[in-house]
């Protein structure tokens, strides 16, 4: 392939001495169709002028489509729109559009079919995204260097051809290009925060793919690596293949990762939920209305005071807040008993987190506490078990409170809209990160000291971490919690 040499398709310049993109069937006849003979240059393999495809320009965009941000040159522009001389032997065979049109479907395009010339637009869009899994300074030096070790050694050796016959004469989608189609049209729905799912909501695309074939073909793979608690196999699945890895990691590059992160929320903020929490919860016509305040309040200030992510409020115990609630109060402070366990471990863990019972600003945490475990254990004669639990009685999950902490938030805003901005939508506060980002945020802002806020915080990276000790009982967490109780309640207390 380094001698081959054709006119690009696109522009008519002659590529020489393997120059440009080629076909891996250049010279090879796939099926019953002649060779292939397709060559580019680099550049005229090119993406579609009106292509559908999102591509990541800059970090922010204006409302009626003008970017900001830093000026972007020609170059970066060009990015992701089309190929580079040495694509082609990147690690991942390259097959030409009406190649891989034939591999998916079996027959020969049909070029008055809007179907057909749609699918090539599609496949040409799944091979630059392979292609730009690689950067071009990556590219152009392999391709540089492979011409000039070979083209040095040949004039001093004979080494005759290393390389194996490149092509691929059976009309097979080894690689699972189908697939890569699939996932492109997906691409383009519509998603929950932009014009256009996400990649990790893409890539579910893959997933049941590979659930199907493996169901279909029960294939019998054998054991690549097995542990304890985990096991991986091999698979023949196209998904699976190098190039596939390549079509995600392309496709990914292009599209960017578009997070958008729940809207901080503060103290002073906090106090005004608060505030609308007793207004209510005085209006409350029985326990059943005050423990629907209850929840959602005492699930802010656990959360806002021990910063934490919205997932971990619902871990606290009964049985722990019980264990050390007369105890604690003579401290001063609340401690949160959590219970659960790290992903990829089997055995539950107890964590405990101080807060103090009322903070600068005038959080009161004890106070909602106590509210909703007198709920849960003199009401509901409850005596352990999680303190946070939906309709059905079972553990709280964060989408069983989120809609209602959104409204009290909407409340609060009505009741204290100097509090509150109003260019920010109710929407945007979230129990999954608003506490956790605020409390944090209000931590610094305070003066609290970053060694403090990460000793606060970084719980989850020593107790997951290898070598931790596992199933210590809830009284040897708690003497653990109190040897470093002055540190951990200068957090909550700045709050």
């Amino acid at each position: 392939f380094l001698t081959w040499r054709s006119p690009c398709l696109e522009c008519g310049t002659k590529n020489i001495n393997g120059h440009g993109i080629f076909c891996a069937n250049f010279f090879t006849s796939k099926g019953d169709f002649p060779r292939c003979g397709a060559a580019y240059c680099g550049e005229c393999y090119t993406d579609y002028e009106d292509s559908p495809f999102p591509v990541q320009r800059t970090v922010d965009e204006e409302e009626d489509g003008e970017e900001m941000g830093f000026e972007v040159d020609d170059e970066a522009k060009k990015r992701f729109m089309h190929g580079r001389t040495g694509d082609h032997v990147m690690g991942v065979g390259f097959e030409c559009d009406v190649c891989n049109f034939r591999n998916i479907n079996k027959r020969d395009v049909v070029w008055n079919s809007e179907k057909d010339l749609n699918t090539l637009r599609y496949i040409r869009r799944a091979s630059l995204d392979v292609m730009w899994s690689r950067e071009s300074d990556t590219v152009r030096d392999n391709f540089r260097r492979m011409q000039k070790d070979w083209k040095s050694a040949q004039e001093e050796l004979n080494i005759g051809n290393v390389f194996p016959k490149m092509g691929r004469p059976e009309m097979e989608d080894k690689n699972g290009i189908g697939v890569a189609v699939v996932m492109l049209h997906t691409s383009k729905r519509k998603g929950r925060y932009g014009d256009h799912l996400q990649v990790e909501t893409i890539r579910k695309t893959a997933t049941w793919y590979m659930n199907a074939y493996t169901a279909i073909t029960e294939e019998d793979d054998g054991t690549l690596f097995a542990s304890d608690d985990k096991t991986m196999f091999a698979s023949s699945s196209p998904t699976r293949t190098k190039w596939f890895q390549r079509f995600q990691l392309g496709m990914k590059r292009r599209m960017g990762v578009t997070r958008k992160q729940d809207e901080a929320i503060n103290s002073e903020q906090i106090l005004a939920l608060l505030e609308t929490g007793e207004h209510y919860w005085k209006l409350a016509a029985d326990a059943q209305e005050k423990r629907g305040i209850a929840n959602i309040m005492a699930f802010v200030v656990i959360g806002y005071g021990a910063s934490l992510r919205g997932e971990e409020v619902p871990l606290a115990s009964i049985k722990g807040l019980n264990e050390f609630w007369k105890e604690s109060m003579s401290r001063g402070l609340v401690m949160v008993t959590l219970r659960g366990k790290f992903k990829g471990e089997d055995n539950l863990r107890w964590h405990l987190v101080p807060i103090v019972d009322v903070t600068s600003s005038g959080i009161q945490v004890r106070k909602w506490v106590r509210r909703l475990l007198f709920i849960r254990c003199r009401v509901g004669g409850v005596e352990e078990g999680p303190l946070f639990v939906n309709e059905a009685g079972k553990q709280a999950r964060l989408s069983d409170y989120n809609s209602d902490f959104q409204m009290f938030v909407t409340q609060a805003r009505e009741r204290h809209p100097k509090v509150f901005s109003s260019k920010v939508e109710v929407e945007d506060y979230n129990l999954r990160r608003s506490l956790r980002r605020g409390s944090t945020t209000q931590a610094h802002n305070n003066g609290v000291l970053a060694s403090t806020i990460e000793l606060n915080n970084r719980w989850r990276k020593k107790e997951a971490a290898k070598g931790a000790e596992l199933g210590l009982a809830m009284r040897q967490v708690y003497t653990q919690a109190l040897s470093a109780l002055d540190t951990t309640l200068r957090y909550s207390r700045s709050l």
